[in-house]
């Protein structure tokens, strides 16, 4: 599998956190992707054949379109089947990134996911025409960085709760409501509803997904740590405690979730660990997505 990641413009920090694309090729039964719990929305374009999409509450196995639009997941609600000749290029945005270049209303994102072409019409299909035409992956940021940078220029601003959500993320999740309503200079109901409207979900969830995408992140770079030591890392009462999240935003105990993401994520783990920094040598942060 080849993996690659970029963070975007820096006129476009505010709005998206990275680009990456993965190109590979997967015979036999193929691999399954549980898709767990995410504090953010994504753009995912498919370039390569077509996935299959397990759905568990319908039971139902669905074809994902050209262009995926995927908000904020609260629970593992589908599963990627992985197989054959695939090559995805995402888009991972900014808490409010989403929202404010392209207007839409991030309370009906969160836990769905819908046709790209359908939710934001021509421009991105005429942007899904032209990554097809691309021949790298640096001639595809560049392309999205321009297109994206145009849209900037009329999109809302960043205010206190784009502030506010980012700061969370930073911090892991380990940051009190009643603080970051302080810091913006609200009420603790009036900063609830404003980031519930820009970022899709309440914001004592929102910490508690970005403190578990961050234990997870922890103990995939640092595969010597217990989870004990994770646990206590980031935040968590206890390793229990640590426990009951994940099997809430996973369905699974955090060893099989790591097990489980392993398969897909296997060159950008080594990647990872290599460097022994809480940075990959791209400078992205993340190793799952």
């Amino acid at each position: 599998m080849l993996q690659s990641f970029c963070k975007p413009a820096p006129g476009l920090q505010q709005f998206v956190r990275f680009y990456t694309q993965r190109q590979m090729r997967i015979d036999g039964p193929g691999v399954v992707h549980p898709v767990t719990a995410r504090a953010v929305p994504m753009l995912e374009f498919e370039l390569g054949e077509p996935i299959n999409a397990f759905y568990h509450e319908e039971r139902s196995l669905k074809k994902s379109p050209e262009v995926t639009l995927v908000g904020p997941q609260t629970h593992r609600r589908v599963d990627l089947l992985l197989r054959g000749a695939l090559e995805h290029f995402v888009i991972m945005f900014q808490p409010d990134g989403l929202s404010r270049l392209f207007s839409v209303p991030m309370g009906e994102l969160t836990d769905e996911d819908f046709d790209g072409h359908a939710v934001l019409g021509t421009a991105i299909s005429e942007v899904y025409q032209r990554l097809g035409d691309c021949k790298t992956f640096e001639e595809r940021v560049s392309f999205v960085d321009a297109f994206l940078l145009r849209r900037a220029l009329t999109s809302s601003s960043h205010d206190a709760i784009s502030v506010a959500a980012n700061r969370i993320l930073l911090r892991g999740g380990r940051v009190a409501v009643t603080d970051l309503a302080d810091r913006a200079g609200l009420s603790t109901r009036q900063f609830q509803r404003r980031f519930m409207q820009q970022v899709g979900m309440r914001p004592k969830l929102f910490g508690r997904i970005a403190r578990f995408e961050a234990a997870l992140d922890g103990k995939a770079r640092f595969a010597a740590k217990s989870w004990t030591d994770v646990a206590h890392q980031f935040g968590y009462h206890d390793q229990m405690h640590m426990v009951h999240d994940f099997g809430e935003f996973t369905g699974e105990t955090p060893t099989k979730t790591l097990s489980q993401l392993k398969a897909v994520f296997s060159g950008r783990l080594l990647t990872a660990r290599s460097t022994e920094t809480s940075e990959t040598d791209d400078g992205d942060p993340r190793v799952f997505f």
